[in-house]
C-alpha cells in the first residue's frame, strides 16, 4: 500500500469515527472494525519499526565484528570455536613448498626445446606458411606497441581498473583505493600521465618495493589449497595489467587466425568424396555438410580455445578462478562466464561418451583428464622465453617480461624487515600477463596434439581433456608426456587418470532387426600407454559403466567438517550467512556439476539428497533457520523471526540466505526423457526419413537424382538408368556430419534443464499487491521475478505478510541498506 493511499485511509477512518459520535444511526459494528483495523495497524507498525531496529543491530554487529577481524588478536565470537588463527599446519607445509619451487632452479635444456618447437611448427607447408605468418604478424606488434606514443587515456584507464578489480589481486584497502580513482576525473587524469611516463621509461621499469621486496599474501581457497598473491602498488598493478591485456588481445588474434587456416586439423571426420556425391545424386546438396561435427567445432572455438585471453582491450575480462559472475561492465556480456564454460565441459563429456558408444560400439572410447602440478608456480622461465621468442617477442618485450617475473619477494608474516628472495620460476598470481605467458606455452601442447592425432585438446588454462577411440587417445597422450618433459613441468597425479569404456555387442540402429539371441561378447580392455587413476572433478568422479559422473560422497565428508569449521569462525549473523552462501549453497553445488540432460534426473536427485545430508550434518535438525533464530533470540532478545525473514533479499528486509534445493527442485520438473531417450528418438526419426526419402526419390524416378545439379553426377558415378535408392546402411554410415534429428540429440543433452517456476494464483496477487514496484528480486511485477524468488514469495509470502502487513518488512529509509551493499560486495576471505 502507498503512503498516499495509508494517508487517505487514515482520514477516511476519522472522519467516520466523527460522524458515528453525532450521528445515532452509524452502525456500531464499522466502529468496532475501524477500531480493530486501527488497532492492528499500529501493532504492524510496532512490528516494523522493533524489526529495522533488530535489522539495524545486525548491520552493527556485522561491521563491529569486521573491525575487530582485521584487528590484531582478534578471534571468531558467534558461539564457541575451534579455530586456529595462528595458520593451520597445511599453510605452513604449502608455503614450504611453494618456496622451494619458486625460488628453486630448475635445469631446462633450451635447445631442446628450440628443437621441439621447430620439429612442431615447421614440418610441414601449411604448418611453416602459418607459423612465419604468426611470427610475423608478433614482431611487428611488439615494434608497434613499443612505440605507441599515447599509452592511456582516462577512459581506457576506467576499463584497466575494474579489469584489476575483477582479479583477486590486491586486498580490500587497495582494492578501495582504486575504487575512489574510478569517481574522481581529476585523479584519473593524474593516474594517466603518470602510466604514460612510466610506460615510456619501460627499459628502467622496477617492482616498486617496501624494504627491498615486495609483500606476500597466503590466501585459503575452499577447496583447502593456498594461494600465494603479491600484494603489490596499485600503479604498478595497472601497468603491467593493462600491458599483459595488449598482449593477450594479440596472442589471442593470431592464434585464432593460426587455427581457423589449413595447419590446424579439423576434427571433423572426412567423409568420402563418393560418398557425399552420392549422397547429394539421391537426396540433395543440402544433406551433405553440418551435423554434430560442425556444433562441435564451433562450441571448441567459442568456449575452450584460448578463452582464458581476452578477445578486446575495451573489456572487462573475467576472472578464471572466481565461481562469481558480478561483473556488469563488460561489454560481451553474452559470454558464458568460467564456471558455465567449465561446467558445459563435464556435459560435453558425458554427451560425447554417450553418442561414441551409441554410434561406434565396437570402438573403445577413451576419456583422459589432468592437469599440471603447481603450473603457474612451476613454470620455467627458460621455456617461457624460448616459446616467445620462438613467436617473435622482440628482446625489449622479453627484457621487460624478466622484470616482471624477476621479482623480489618477502611474506608478509615475517615482517617488512624478513628476508626476501627473488622470483627464479613461476609466474604470478592473477595476472593477465602471467595468464598470456602461461597460454602461449600452453598453445604449443594444443598444436602438438591436434597434429598428431587429428583432433582437439578441450583445456581450461592447465586443466586439459581428451577424449576418442583408444589409439588414438594414447597418441594424444604421449604428446602431452612428451610436451611436459620438455618445458620442465610435471603433470599432477592427483588430478590425473583415464577411463576406457568396454566395448559391448552393437547397438546401431541397422542392427536393430538381428536376433535378439546373438550373443554380446565384452573385449577386454586395454589401458597400457594411459595415465591410471579415475577422472574426477569437484566432487564428482567419472562412472566406467555407465558413462556419467556420480557425487563421491567421501569427498562432501571431508568438506562438511572444514564447513562446520569456516561457520563456526564467522564473527556476526550476517557474517554467517555469506559464508553460508558461499560454501553450502555455492561452493557444493558448484562441485556437484551443473545439472543437465545428459546427466539425467537421477544426478539432481542425488544432489538433492548429498545437500540434504550436509545440511543434518550442520545443523541437529538439519534446519539451517533454526540455528539462525536461536542464536538471533539468544544475542539480541527478539522473538523468533518467520523462516523467510532469513530468505527475503536484503533490500526487502530481509537477510538473503539462499536455498540451494530451490533451483534443483525447479530444474526436475524439466527432465522429461532420460539421457539414452534422445539418441533413442533420434535414431527413430532416422529411420523414418530413410522412408521417406527412398520414397520421395523413387516417386521422382530411379537414376535422375533429386535436385537439377545430380544431372552433372550422372557420368562420374557411373549411375544406371535404374539405380535403385541407397541402402539403409549406406544412409545412416555418416550420422554425425549428416544428421539432422542426431545434432538436435546432442544439442538437447548439452542443455542445462530449465527452471519450472511457481504459478501465479489470487493469493499470490494479493500478496504482490503489497510489495514495492521497481526492479527487485522481489517486487509488484510477478513476471519480473525469477523462478527462486518466485519459490520464496509462494513459500514464504503468506508468512511474511502475516507478520509485517505486507511483502517489505522494513522502511528502506530506516535501515542501512547502503552500508549492507557496500559490507556484501568484499570477497569472503576464508579463515586459517
Amino acid at each position: 500500500m502507498s503512503l498516499s493511499d495509508g494517508g487517505s485511509k487514515l482520514r477516511n477512518q476519522s472522519r467516520m469515527l466523527h460522524q458515528s459520535r453525532i450521528d445515532p444511526a452509524f452502525p456500531q459494528s464499522r466502529v468496532e472494525d475501524i477500531n480493530q483495523d486501527i488497532t492492528k495497524d499500529l501493532q504492524l507498525r510496532s512490528v516494523q519499526r522493533a524489526h529495522a531496529q533488530f535489522f539495524s543491530e545486525l548491520v552493527t554487529e556485522w561491521i563491529s565484528a569486521d573491525d575487530g577481524a582485521n584487528s590484531e588478536g582478534s578471534t571468531p565470537d558467534m558461539e564457541s570455536s575451534g579455530f586456529e588463527n595462528v595458520g593451520r599446519k597445511e599453510m605452513h607445509e604449502q608455503r614450504k613448498e611453494w618456496e622451494s619451487i619458486v625460488f628453486g632452479q630448475k635445469d631446462i635444456d633450451e635447445p631442446a626445446i628450440d628443437a621441439y618447437l621447430s620439429n612442431i611448427f615447421t614440418s610441414g607447408t601449411h604448418t611453416k606458411q602459418a607459423y612465419e605468418m604468426l611470427r610475423r604478424d608478433t614482431r611487428q606488434f611488439s615494434a608497434e606497441f613499443a612505440r605507441e606514443v599515447l599509452f592511456l587515456d582516462t577512459s581506457m584507464l576506467k576499463v584497466q581498473i575494474k579489469g584489476v578489480l575483477a582479479t583477486d589481486l590486491l586486498n580490500e584497502e587497495k582494492r578501495a583505493i582504486l575504487k575512489t580513482f574510478l569517481s574522481n576525473d581529476e585523479v584519473l587524469q593524474e593516474v594517466c600521465d603518470v602510466l604514460n611516463m612510466r610506460f615510456k621509461a619501460l627499459a628502467s621499469w622496477e617492482w616498486t618495493t617496501e624494504n627491498g621486496a615486495i609483500a606476500l599474501e597466503q590466501r585459503r581457497q575452499l577447496n583447502g589449497k593456498y594461494r600465494v598473491f603479491m600484494d603489490e602498488d596499485v600503479l604498478d598493478a595497472i601497468l603491467v595489467h593493462y600491458i599483459g591485456i595488449k598482449w593477450a588481445v594479440h596472442f589471442r588474434q593470431v592464434f585464432t587466425t593460426f587455427f581457423s587456416g589449413p595447419a590446424w586439423s579439423s576434427q571433423a571426420k572426412k567423409m568420402p568424396l563418393v560418398d557425399r556425391q552420392r549422397r547429394e545424386w539421391f537426396l540433395g546438396k543440402d544433406y551433405a555438410s553440418g551435423g554434430i561435427q560442425e556444433v562441435r567445432n564451433n562450441t571448441y572455438l567459442r568456449d575452450y580455445f584460448m578463452t582464458q585471453l581476452p578477445e578486446q582491450v575495451n573489456v572487462v575480462p573475467r576472472n578464471a578462478y572466481d565461481d562469481d559472475d558480478d561483473d556488469d561492465e563488460r561489454i560481451a556480456s553474452d559470454k558464458k562466464s568460467p564456471l558455465e564454460i567449465k561446467h558445459g565441459l563435464l556435459q560435453l563429456v558425458v554427451t560425447e561418451t554417450m553418442v561414441a558408444r551409441h554410434l561406434y560400439p565396437e570402438v573403445q572410447h577413451t576419456v583422459i583428464r589432468s592437469d599440471f602440478k603447481w603450473f603457474g608456480p612451476s613454470l620455467p622461465h627458460q621455456s617461457i622465453f624460448a616459446v616467445m621468442k620462438f613467436f617473435g617477442v622482440s628482446e625489449t618485450w622479453l627484457n621487460f617480461f624478466r622484470k616482471f617475473l624477476h621479482a623480489p619477494l618477502r611474506f608478509a608474516q615475517d615482517g617488512s624487515n624478513g628476508s626476501y628472495q627473488t622470483r627464479s620460476t613461476g609466474v604470478p598470481m592473477s595476472h593477465s600477463l602471467s595468464d598470456t605467458m602461461s597460454e602461449v606455452v600452453l598453445f604449443v601442447m594444443d598444436f602438438a596434439v591436434n597434429t598428431s592425432t587429428g583432433s582437439n585438446l578441450y583445456r581450461l588454462h592447465d586443466d586439459f581433456w581428451f577424449w576418442g577411440p583408444l589409439d588414438v587417445s594414447r597418441t594424444a597422450w604421449r604428446e602431452m608426456k612428451a610436451f611436459a618433459a620438455t618445458m620442465g613441468i610435471e603433470f599432477n597425479e592427483e588430478k590425473t587418470g583415464s577411463v576406457v569404456f568396454p566395448v559391448v555387442g552393437s547397438t546401431k540402429p541397422e542392427a536393430a532387426n538381428k536376433s535378439k539371441a546373438a550373443t554380446q561378447v565384452v573385449v577386454p580392455i586395454m589401458t597400457s600407454g594411459l595415465p591410471q587413476g579415475d577422472i574426477r572433478w569437484g566432487f564428482l568422479v567419472l562412472d566406467t559403466t555407465t558413462g556419467r559422473f556420480k557425487i563421491d560422497q567421501s569427498e562432501v565428508d571431508k568438506h562438511i567438517e572444514e564447513a562446520k569449521l569456516q561457520l563456526e569462525a564467522t564473527t556476526s549473523i550476517f557474517s554467517y550467512i555469506q559464508a553460508y552462501n558461499a560454501y553450502v549453497s555455492r561452493f557444493f553445488s558448484n562441485n556437484f556439476g551443473k545439472p543437465s540432460l545428459a546427466f539425467g534426473r537421477e544426478h539432481v536427485d542425488s544432489m538433492i539428497a548429498t545437500v540434504n545430508r550436509i545440511h543434518e550434518a550442520l545443523f541437529p535438525n538439519g534446519r539451517v533457520v533454526d540455528h539462525l533464530s536461536s542464536v538471533a533470540t539468544k544475542k539480541f532478545g527478539v522473538p523468533v523471526p518467520p523462516d523467510g525473514f532469513w530468505y527475503f533479499p536484503v533490500v526487502n528486509g530481509g537477510m538473503e540466505l539462499h536455498n540451494p534445493i530451490v533451483p534443483l527442485v525447479n530444474m526436475r520438473e524439466s527432465f522429461k526423457l532420460s539421457p539414452g531417450d534422445f539418441l533413442v528418438r533420434a535414431d527413430r526419426m532416422d529411420e523414418q526419413n530413410y522412408v521417406e526419402q527412398e520414397t520421395r526419390y523413387n516417386k521422382r524416378g530411379r537414376g535422375y537424382g533429386v535436385d537439377s545439379h545430380s544431372y552433372s553426377l550422372k557420368s562420374t558415378l557411373n549411375m544406371s538408368g535404374n539405380e535403385p535408392f541407397m541402402s539403409r546402411a549406406e544412409f545412416l554410415k555418416h550420422r554425425e556430419q549428416t544428421s539432422y534429428n542426431l545434432t538436435i540429440a546432442y544439442r538437447d543433452l548439452l542443455k542445462v534443464p530449465e527452471e519450472v517456476a511457481m504459478e501465479k494464483t489470487d493469493d499470490i496477487a494479493a500478496m504482490l499487491a503489497t510489495a514495492d514496484t521497481g526492479k527487485r528480486a522481489i517486487s509488484s511485477d510477478w513476471y519480473s521475478m525469477n523462478a527462486y524468488w518466485k519459490w520464496v514469495v509462494c513459500v514464504h509470502g503468506k508468512d511474511i505478510v502475516e507478520r509485517y502487513g505486507k511483502l517489505q518488512l522494513v522502511d528502506a529509509a530506516q535501515v542501512p541498506l547502503g552500508v549492507v551493499s557496500v559490507m556484501k560486495s568484499s570477497k569472503v576471505r576464508w579463515q586459517g
